[in-house]
C-alpha cells in the first residue's frame, strides 16, 4: 500500500510538473534572466576571491611602503588610538 501510494505522489508530482513546462513559451526570458544572475554571481565570487589573494601576496609589500611594521605592539596602538 506504501508503494503504491509513493508511486501515485511521484506521478502526479512529474505531470504537474511537465504540464507547467509545458505552459511556458520555449525561449521564456525569465530562463535567460536566471543564467545572466547565475554567471554574474559566479564572476562576482571568482573575482573577490582573485583580489583577496593578490591583497594577502602584496601585504609585506604595503608594510614595507608604508613603513609599518604589523609584528611591533605599539604600531597598533599608535595607528588607531
Amino acid at each position: 500500500m506504501g508503494a503504491t501510494r509513493t508511486g501515485q505522489i511521484a506521478e502526479t508530482t512529474a505531470s504537474s510538473s511537465a504540464a507547467d513546462r509545458s505552459k511556458r513559451p520555449k525561449n521564456d526570458p525569465n530562463d535567460r534572466y536566471k543564467w545572466i544572475a547565475l554567471s554574474n554571481v559566479t564572476l562576482g565570487v571568482l573575482l573577490a576571491t582573485l583580489d583577496g589573494s593578490i591583497t594577502l601576496i602584496a601585504m609585506p609589500d604595503i608594510f614595507r611602503g608604508i613603513h609599518l611594521d604589523p609584528l611591533v605592539p605599539a604600531t597598533a596602538s599608535t595607528c588607531c588610538g
